[in-house]
């Protein structure tokens, strides 16, 4: 009977670093990905500038900036705030894909932030679990 629960022991910690890893990539790979995208999208992609430059990459990237350290670091309550920082990301993005000249850029912009919202719910969930049971 012990064989076969240390076994499944085993294969549970074998499989929820691979977890980990996967959602903490997502996380990463979506705030990164929309801070890439907007620079670049702001800077040389824009085909209307309306708003100042300065002054819109500020606003779209500064909430994204103050999520950098707590992601790369693991923080799960870093992670919750992504997923409510990803869903004002979600409702940009649904606006711009309904702009004619920046749908590709509406579109992106909302991959991005599922990503984000997938990493961060996910991370937060698994980093959780892991700190409740290392204590």
């Amino acid at each position: 009977m012990q064989d076969k629960n240390s076994t499944s022991q085993r294969k549970a910690k074998r499989t929820f670093p691979l977890q980990v890893w996967w959602v903490r990539g997502c996380a990463i790979g979506g705030l990164f990905g929309l801070i890439g995208l907007i620079a670049a999208w702001n800077g040389w992609l824009a085909p209307v500038q309306e708003v100042q430059l300065w002054l819109e990459m500020l606003i779209f990237i500064l909430p994204l900036a103050l999520l950098i350290r707590g992601i790369l670091r693991g923080h799960p309550v870093t992670h919750v705030y992504a997923t409510m920082v990803a869903l004002l990301y979600m409702i940009f993005g649904c606006w711009y894909a309904f702009t004619p000249q920046e749908e590709i850029y509406g579109y992106l912009m909302l991959l991005l932030a599922v990503m984000l919202y997938i990493g961060g719910f996910f991370g937060a969930k698994l980093l959780g679990n892991k700190a409740q049971k290392s204590s």
